[in-house]
């Protein structure tokens, strides 16, 4: 059974990833590179907001925990 509440606060919003992505990607220049660690941030969030953007990159895995991701074009 659900229970209906009065003058619950709604949270304020969080910021959101797929801003910082975009924004990491949008300052980076053709041969611009940034490491990043594939145990906080999957590949796939660059890869998404690249093609949004129009933007190839490519990304390397440096070891087991870190990758470099390269914009190509």
């Amino acid at each position: 059974m659900y229970k209906v509440e009065k003058n619950v606060p709604i949270p304020i919003k969080r910021a959101n990833s797929k801003n910082n992505f975009v924004s990491i990607l949008r300052s980076m220049e053709v041969g611009d590179s940034i490491l990043f660690d594939r145990t906080k941030i999957k590949p796939s969030s660059f890869y998404v907001s690249a093609r949004r953007l129009g933007f190839k990159i490519t990304v390397r895995e440096i070891d087991e925990k870190q990758s470099r991701l390269w914009r190509i074009e």
